[in-house]
């Protein structure tokens, strides 16, 4: 696989990247309760997008609050909400794509859900005797669930591995976890400590500076994959432990995305209801300490990419659900379970920890984020300065707990951007890999013709849905887009897989460019010449101007 990254680097890094265009995130507006407002993205704006659970003093989901309970905060100042929207659990609508030809495939979604979860397997941090039970335990809540809203299993190794996509059927979700085999790994989790004594060890986080740098990488491309899902997204992070906190400056500020009554942003974190004050030092030393103390690295070696992770992981309106692997142990790790805590508040999730029933903190987890409200509003502090904003939401209803997240870093677009496009052949590269999960960020059909008497080469049409592209508009009134349209043919030979790269560019004037829009789609081809054989094809869609990608999967047999 190496060697194949490497080839695909080189044939991707000679891309010309163009500057990227200012990305301002948008959110559906779905069902009841709306305050309706100017959706214009103005300069200098970001529209930001909070995600509320709310439950009762006996810890039951609402779903009666009105805008005028509710009030939002932005480092203590009052923020006037644009958009508020209630989500009910509902009932998971299913986008049916068997009406599409022979040999077509497409990258669209196939639910339309307010809320979606993915189950994510940490291969990469802990020890394996962890993860069997892991699996055990997953294999257990497949086998005993009917599911009512989609679920996706990921796994989490040296790249990210998508094991299913989103799907109701819970047998195929078990067939998929019983095939899979974690990669054998060093056992890098014990200690001189944990072997000599069965009853009291002193554990901490089973990682290296290596699987940080993974990790986080990781969990940056997951987000990205995400993103490309309207509305909230339960991330249910099945591991033993998470090698760093990515919310320091959240904890250094007091902030927490937890209320309680008409109070708000001032408590401690908290797991299924307790206090992190019991425990021994404070969230913020114990978050730093757990990198900088092995000498594997420090905090500020990794700060800037923290950021951009977690900043990732709330545009793409995802709450972490951290389920504690480790379960009750003869290790303590309480420097583990802090970070576990803080990133489910910061998040807007929950944490499950010293608990060996983890097929029913999958259940919670699910059934946690399926009812919950999204308030939007557009900051008053229009400064990009790349600071922690801490977001507080209070409600004037007594009794009423909210969970949310903490807030965002004030990332400039235009910089987040002009990064991303540095990297953008990596991820490219990256999405095109045979076993990585669809990208919907760009949404497009694939016709995928064998070779004929006519044409001896695999003929690939890819129909690219225009509105999920960025036009510039130019002088002369017309409109201008340029993709990089890509196929990749995997034979047996996984690691060296043929490619076929191009360009497209549509420089449209105003009535061809409304033609399209009607049609809604935008053409480009490619050909392989491939030896007779079973291949499996990835497709891939790059938008030069906002580095968006989509990418689907298809099967073609070569006589």
């Amino acid at each position: 696989m190496k060697q194949a990254n490497r080839l695909a680097l080189l044939v991707l890094l000679s891309i010309a990247l163009v500057c990227a265009r200012t990305e301002s995130q948008t959110a559906s507006t779905q069902t009841q309760d709306v305050l309706h407002s100017d959706q214009v993205l103005r300069a200098n704006t970001r529209l930001v997008v909070v995600d509320v659970v709310a439950t009762d003093g006996k810890g039951q989901l609402l779903g009666d609050l009105k805008p005028g309970d509710l009030t939002m905060l932005e480092d203590g100042k009052i923020q006037k909400i644009s958009n508020f929207t209630f989500h009910p659990p509902g009932k998971t609508d299913v986008v049916l794509n068997s009406h599409l030809p022979a040999n077509v495939v497409t990258n669209a979604p196939s639910f339309q859900a307010s809320s979606l979860n993915v189950l994510l397997l940490d291969t990469l941090n802990g020890d394996f005797a962890e993860q069997a039970y892991v699996k055990d335990q997953l294999l257990k809540y497949l086998s005993r669930a009917q599911f009512t809203r989609p679920i996706a299993i990921f796994a989490l190794e040296d790249r990210l591995v998508l094991l299913h996509d989103f799907t109701t059927d819970a047998a195929v979700l078990k067939s998929a976890v019983e095939k899979f085999k974690p990669p054998a790994r060093n056992n890098n989790a014990e200690t001189v400590q944990s072997r000599a004594s069965a009853f009291s060890t002193h554990g901490d986080f089973h990682t290296n500076e290596r699987d940080i740098a993974t990790t986080l990488n990781q969990l940056n491309a997951l987000a990205k994959t995400l993103a490309g899902y309207p509305g909230r997204k339960n991330l249910i992070w099945l591991s033993e432990s998470f090698p760093i906190n990515l919310f320091p400056d959240s904890m250094a500020n007091g902030a927490s995305g937890i209320c309680s009554g008409d109070a708000c942003g001032i408590t401690g974190g908290r797991a299924n209801g307790t206090s992190l004050g019991s425990q021994a030092g404070s969230p913020t030393n114990l978050g730093r300490s757990s990198l900088e103390g092995n000498g594997e690295g420090s905090y500020k070696d990794y700060a800037l990419l923290i950021k951009k992770v977690s900043d990732s992981l709330m545009k793409a309106q995802v709450a972490v659900y951290a389920v504690d692997a480790g379960a009750v142990g003869k290790d303590e790790r309480i420097a583990s379970h802090v970070t576990m805590n803080d990133m489910a508040d910061r998040t807007g999730g929950r944490a499950f920890i010293n608990t060996n029933d983890l097929a029913a903190s999958m259940s919670s987890s699910v059934d946690d984020g399926s009812t919950y409200y999204t308030l939007e509003y557009y900051p008053d502090n229009k400064k990009w300065d790349g600071l922690f904003r801490s977001i507080q939401v209070r409600s004037s209803r007594p009794g009423v707990n909210l969970r949310y997240r903490a807030g965002y870093y004030a990332l400039d677009p235009e910089k987040v951007n002009k990064e991303d496009s540095d990297a953008v052949a990596e991820s490219f590269s990256r999405a095109l890999q045979v076993d990585a999960p669809a990208a919907t960020q760009i949404v497009f059909q694939a016709h995928v013709q064998p070779p004929s008497d006519k044409n001896k080469k695999v003929v690939v049409a890819l129909h690219i849905d225009p509105r999920t592209l960025a036009f510039e508009h130019k002088d002369g009134g017309m409109e201008f887009a340029r993709l990089s349209c890509t196929v990749w043919a995997y034979g047996k030979d996984k690691d060296k897989p043929i490619m076929s790269n191009g360009t497209v560019s549509a420089n449209l004037k105003a009535s061809e460019y409304q033609q399209m829009l009607q049609q809604q789609f935008l053409s480009c081809e490619r050909q392989l010449e491939l030896k007779p054989g079973t291949y499996a094809l990835r497709m891939g869609v790059l938008d030069r101007a906002t580095n968006k990608i989509g990418t689907a999967s298809a099967q073609v047999v070569v006589p």
